[in-house]
This record gives C-alpha cells, sequence and structure tokens, in this order.
C-alpha cells in the first residue's frame, strides 16, 4: 500500500481524457482486504495510541467518484488510512515505488497508481480517472511531500484537476503523529476526517488554469488544516 505524490505534473495537461471506469486493488467488502486492516489495524494499537475520528463522515459509492485528501506526515500514513477507513483507498504514488522490492508488489496488488513526477504523466492521469469514475476511493496527498511533523506544506494542483475532470467530491484527512511512530514509546497518532465538499461550487465545471486549480487544491489545505491544531498547520496556519 503505497502513495506519495499528486505531483505538479499532473495539473499542466489541460487536454481532454477519455473517462473509461476502470477498477484497482480490491472492492470496499473484499474478505481478504478486510483481514488485512484488521491486522494493520491491530499493529498500529499495538505501538501507538491511536485515534480516529470523522471516518463515518466518508461518503458512500451512491454519492458518486470521491478523492480522500490527506496531509502527509510519514510513510506510515499509508498502511494506516488503509486500516482505518471503510472504504478501500487507492493511492497515487511517485513511480519510483514501484521498483522498490516487496513494497512495490504490495502497493500494485491493493491497486496504487505510480506516477512520473516532474511531467504530464497521461497514463497515470487516466489510471485515476478510471478509478473515479469506478466509484472507488482515489486517494491523494496534496502536499506532494511528507512534511515530517513540521507543518502543513503549500498544495500541489494536481488534486483539483482530477476532481475537475473526474466530477469527484473532496473529503479532507488529517493526520497527526505518525512521523513518532518507532521513535517513542506508543505516541499518540490521530486520523480526523472533515466534512466531503464539492470543489465545482468553487471551481466550476470548465475551470482549467493552474492557477485556478491551485486555488482549489489550497481550499482542500485549509480544511485538513482545520482539522489540525493550530501548531500543525504550518502554511495554513
Amino acid at each position: 500500500m503505497t502513495a506519495d505524490h499528486a505531483r505538479e505534473g499532473v495539473a499542466r495537461d489541460p487536454r481532454p481524457v477519455t473517462i473509461v471506469p476502470a477498477p484497482r486493488g480490491f472492492a470496499d467488502d473484499d474478505f481478504f482486504f478486510r483481514f488485512s486492516q484488521v491486522v494493520v489495524k491491530a499493529v498500529f494499537h499495538a505501538t501507538t495510541s491511536l485515534v480516529v475520528e470523522g471516518t463515518g463522515r466518508c461518503p458512500g459509492k451512491a454519492e458518486g467518484p470521491l478523492i480522500l485528501a490527506a496531509s502527509h506526515v510519514a510513510y506510515y500514513d499509508i498502511p494506516l488510512l488503509g486500516c482505518v477507513m471503510p472504504r478501500a483507498p487507492i493511492f497515487i504514488s511517485k513511480s519510483e515505488v514501484e521498483r522498490w522490492p516487496i513494497l512495490g508488489w504490495v502497493g500494485a496488488r491493493y491497486g496504487t497508481i505510480y506516477l512520473r513526477r516532474g511531467e504530464a504523466d497521461r497514463g497515470a492521469i487516466r489510471d485515476a480517472l478510471g478509478v473515479l469514475a469506478a466509484q472507488q476511493m482515489l486517494t491523494i496527498f496534496p502536499e506532494g511531500h511528507r512534511n515530517k511533523g513540521n507543518g502543513l506544506l503549500p498544495a500541489q494542483p494536481g488534486i483539483s484537476l482530477l476532481a475537475s475532470r473526474g466530477k469527484s467530491l473532496i473529503w479532507p484527512v488529517a493526520i497527526e503523529g505518525t512521523h513518532r511512530i518507532f521513535k517513542q514509546p506508543r505516541p499518540q497518532v490521530t486520523v480526523r476526517a472533515g466534512e466531503p465538499f464539492d470543489p465545482r461550487a468553487i471551481l466550476g465545471d470548465d475551470g482549467i488554469e493552474v492557477r485556478d486549480h491551485q486555488l482549489i487544491a489550497h481550499e482542500v489545505m485549509r480544511r485538513i488544516a482545520a482539522l489540525l491544531p493550530r501548531q500543525g498547520r504550518g502554511a495554513y496556519a
């Protein structure tokens, strides 16, 4: 289960992409996925003081395409989101991860979309839109990098472009404390989910300018920041 970036390269290509439903990874009710959630959650409970709030706000498939937008503190965020969410998250990750021993294979098994950073990766864009069209939960870290517990980083605009083309809701989720895992004895780790919102109400269906997508990306991060204590809001304090 890997993911790192929805990068700036995604937002540089305004050309239309044909959207075909293309499910990846596991269905939300898949037995193996649910079993893996139980196992991974048990590890988190054994190693951290885990607090999870607001996941009941997760929109169901009937409510249309969904992007989960989360803050990104550490690599542990990925299995953490995977084990606490009511739906199976499909992550976007940098393409280098695909070549990592074991983790690259696991990520692919869980449906990870590997994206070539620094360029307009049309294949990754098509795959991400296919996930949305298939009513799966695409999961993105809008910061594009781990903030390592030093506060939120400025957003990259790719999340807005995908939400606009995929006509999807965005669900903001804040993560705290994962950078302390295995550095402190049972640190508090918190996952706090907010209210989903429709970015088209702000951007409009026809928004294609990078500056417009940047505006929405910042709005996503402001909503994530509102779920964090002031000292954790970084660029959005």
